[in-house]
């Protein structure tokens, strides 16, 4: 009688595949299953007022480069104090007024009542002459209960407005935060 030696074999790592296979698939399930995938990500809005404090500014070419510190509050489904945002900004701004700018804030306050810090960064345009913007902020990287917190914000503001620094600002933001926790 011939046994088939290699057909066994080939059975027996056909087996191995398959049990292999199911089995991360079973461990990707329970991995994901912190997400809730069986729901949306809920709306964030508010309003935020930075305050401004130039720190430099020089000249390249036709632009003017101008950086700047960052505090201010926000209300909403982002809740902070006055102290609760801090960051730095750079701007260039063009020869017709226009204006490029991109940032990074810490945030710390409270985000739908769980407390924490997250880094958003952010960038947008401006017109000097309006004194109007237009943003989009991501942010990652919380600390305590907004560890694992993911938040895409688009925001809109004007400057003007009384604060500690050069000038102050307000607006409003909408978008989605997503708790994968």
């Amino acid at each position: 009688m011939k046994t088939y030696y290699w057909l066994h074999q080939n059975r027996f790592l056909s087996h191995l595949r398959t049990i292999f296979c199911a089995l991360a698939i079973a461990g990707g399930s329970l991995t994901l299953s912190s997400i809730r995938a069986d729901s949306p990500p809920p709306n964030a809005t508010g309003d935020f007022y930075p305050c401004f404090t130039r720190t430099s500014l020089r000249q390249v070419g036709e632009n003017l480069i101008i950086t700047f510190d960052i505090s201010g509050s926000s209300t909403g489904t982002f809740t902070s104090t006055s102290t609760g945002v801090t960051g730095t900004e750079m701007d260039v701004v063009h020869r017709d007024g226009s204006i490029t700018l991109h940032g990074s804030l810490l945030f710390t306050g409270s985000v739908n009542g769980r407390s924490g810090t997250m880094l958003f960064t952010y960038e947008g345009i401006g017109n000097l002459n309006t004194g109007h913007e237009n943003l989009r902020f991501v942010g990652t990287q919380g600390t305590g209960d907004l560890a694992g917190v993911v938040a895409n914000l688009t925001a809109e503001g004007d400057l003007g407005g009384a604060c500690d620094g050069d000038f102050g600002g307000h607006g409003t933001y909408s978008g989605h935060v997503l708790f994968t926790r």
